[in-house]
């Protein structure tokens, strides 16, 4: 596995309740950014989607949600900037708020959850009453 120089592999090998993110059509990545800050690259397929950039600025709660199938197995990837306490925020799936959990964060103050089945729409709650929706689009659409 390569390192990015930043004291971490520059891919991620995780798993999410037991659901592993290389049995999914999803793939994340450490990377460099401007000023040797902390970028995480978000992928459908080996397709990217989404660069995060570690950031003291104010950052996105929830920056995108994706829905996927690999070998009839449906998924959905949620990220986003971690809240101003460093924590994951609690996320809810679809109009009837199903709670999504196993949210991780990563080094850079990123944060990924993926779960099984299929939604429409993703909310995400901060411990301070900040909260984004958004909705879940096709795996590599725009």
């Amino acid at each position: 596995m390569n390192d990015t120089g930043l004291g971490e592999p520059s891919a991620l090998d995780l798993e999410f309740r037991g659901l592993p993110l290389l049995d999914s059509p999803w793939s994340v990545r450490f990377a460099r950014g401007t000023r040797d800050r902390r970028a995480l690259e978000v992928y459908n397929n080996g397709l990217l989607l989404d660069v995060m950039v570690e950031t003291a600025l104010a950052t996105q709660l929830l920056r995108g949600a994706r829905r996927g199938c690999r070998d009839g197995r449906h998924s959905v990837l949620a990220w986003g900037h971690v809240c101003a306490d460093g924590t994951a925020p609690s996320l809810t799936l679809g109009r009837a708020g199903t709670p999504l959990l196993g949210a991780i964060t990563t080094p850079g103050g990123f944060w990924l959850a993926l779960t099984d089945g299929d939604a429409d729409r993703v909310l995400a709650h901060a411990p301070d009453g900040t909260h984004a929706k958004l909705r879940v689009r096709a795996g590599w659409s725009r």
